[in-house]
């Protein structure tokens, strides 16, 4: 993740002389979404800057695990409405490593709008918006990420900051034992090769859990898995609604109409009950307990291999694996103890956002000059950043962020403290922004967007769907309103319409 933006450093500076039409940081999902998206309004050849602390475009699918794929059909994941350039099936789950190339791949049309130019490998200390008396401007400085004195200072009429999630890589678990090989996601394939009888200990039952559980079992089908779940995770099932073939046309839901479901059952006080909801009537496992829901999908067929490749699932924490008298034994937080073999294979599959002991510090979702938008966790106007990046862009452009009705809100500090709220709340902000936009932007830009998980369905039933949230709308985002002004009351949390 891109650094937190902090105080100026105290090396010399070099200022450029020149003066940028924008500035965006990050070459992740959002930042290329918002690039893409400003390219229509910015002039043919317009100077544009592009950083990023990773060394190419593509975000965390730079250092994502090898075996990672997409939740959802591929078509849907990309840069404003640009094509994947091959021919596979459109269910397809595209790989992390032909996710990170689409990606960098979309710097090219991008450059044949405006003169880009990129900066791989740096880090960003300061981005602020400055008022003089031409006007509101941004001034960002930044330096080599292994050069700390030579720092840059350069000045845009417009800055999109794109850090996106707080998202770290995590760090293998320590253990009182060592007689286990402790490792993450990005060091399995290796670790199987090496140990290729070892059992294999997953702690974590989220998406990374269930791809290494498939990943294991594609490698050896006779390994030996056990699955160390916490309270477990709820997957929408992919099955039920981004059918295939001519189900496209019969049965399934549209993905915009799933978020008024989960907006129209919170109300901001019943979590449990909306997340009763969603195990009941939109899981790919509607007989679990799992408690988590983190709009992740599995189809039906993952579910069922999964079921049978896990040699046991253990409810529960794990909190330490230790040598005792009776031999190595697995720990788990309510004190449960269980046998371990010496040599196994431990890896941790806990989640990757939100992971530092403090907040992300908080930005402000656009300054009061307009010339400056966050795209972050601390305020933000969608839990999908990628969405953000493309749709709310567009909107700076048109000038119409403000004084529409749309809402930002602090999902991190939402998220740590009740995770099954967050889920309702998030549903309701997104319905209720994608309701206001669809009213204020031209229906022709809204078919543009690629990242419209919509877009899975025939024209027909989009139109139809999108006419029943132009129609109810009104009522729509008033119910969504008084949901997040309940939620933020409620919580101590920011979440209030930008004025």
């Amino acid at each position: 993740m891109l650094d937190q933006i902090s105080t100026r450093s105290e090396a010399t500076t070099q200022i450029s002389n020149d003066t940028y039409e924008l500035v965006v940081v990050g070459a992740g999902i959002a930042g290329l979404n918002a690039l893409f998206a400003a390219t229509e309004y910015l002039p043919k050849g317009a100077k544009v800057l592009l950083l990023d602390r990773k060394v190419a475009a593509g975000g965390m699918w730079n250092t994502a695990y090898d075996y990672v794929r997409l939740h959802q059909p591929h078509p849907m994941f990309t840069v404003g409405n640009l094509k994947w350039d091959w021919r596979k099936p459109a269910a397809y789950l595209a790989a992390r490593n032909e996710v990170q190339t689409h990606l960098a791949k979309s710097l090219g049309p991008i450059s044949e709008a405006v003169n880009l130019q990129t900066r791989f490998g740096v880090t960003v200390t300061s981005c602020n918006e400055v008022k003089t008396d031409a006007g509101y401007h941004a001034e960002v400085i930044w330096h080599p990420a292994d050069q700390t004195d030579q720092t840059q200072m350069v000045r845009a009429n417009r800055v999109i900051y794109a850090s996106g999630l707080n998202y770290e890589v995590t760090k293998p678990l320590h253990f009182s034992s060592d007689s286990v090989v402790s490792i993450i996601p990005q060091e399995l394939t290796k670790t199987l090769a090496a140990h290729p009888d070892a059992p294999v200990y997953v702690i974590g039952g989220g998406k990374t859990g269930m791809d290494t559980i498939l990943s294991v079992a594609a490698e050896n089908p006779h390994r030996k898995i056990v699955l160390v779940k916490g309270p477990g995770t709820l997957f929408l099932n992919r099955t039920k609604y981004l059918p295939t073939g001519t189900e496209r046309w019969t049965s399934g839901r549209l993905i915009s109409r799933l978020f008024l479901d989960l907006a129209e059952q919170f109300d901001g006080t019943n979590e449990d009950e909306t997340m009763a909801f969603i195990r009941s009537q939109l899981a790919s496992d509607t007989k679990t307990d799992n408690g988590v829901f983190l709009y992740g999908l599995q189809s039906e067929e993952e579910r069922d291999r999964i079921d049978k490749t896990l040699a046991q699932t253990l409810p529960g924490y794990l909190s330490d694996i230790e040598k005792t008298a009776n031999g190595q034994q697995l720990r788990l937080r309510d004190g449960q103890m269980q046998d371990i073999p010496a040599g196994s294979i431990v890896v941790n599959c806990t989640g990757s956002f939100f992971r530092s002991k403090e907040l992300a510090e908080a930005h402000d979702f656009l300054s009061p000059g307009n010339t400056v938008m966050h795209i972050n966790p601390r305020d933000g106007w969608h839990f999908l950043t990628s969405v953000v990046g493309f749709f709310a862009t567009h909107l700076l452009y048109r000038d119409a962020l403000r004084g529409q009705g749309f809402y930002s809100m602090d999902h991190e500090a939402l998220f740590r403290q009740n995770r099954k709220a967050w889920v309702g709340a998030s549903a309701a902000q997104a319905y209720m922004n994608q309701a206001i936009s669809v009213q204020t932007l031209p229906l022709m830009l809204l078919d543009r967007c690629g990242l419209d998980l919509d877009r899975w369905y025939p024209l027909p039933r989009r139109l139809a769907g999108l006419v029943h949230m132009k129609t109810n709308a009104a009522q729509n985002v008033a119910q969504c309103r008084a949901t997040l002004d309940r939620t933020a009351e409620r919580f101590g949390i920011h979440c209030a319409q930008l004025d």
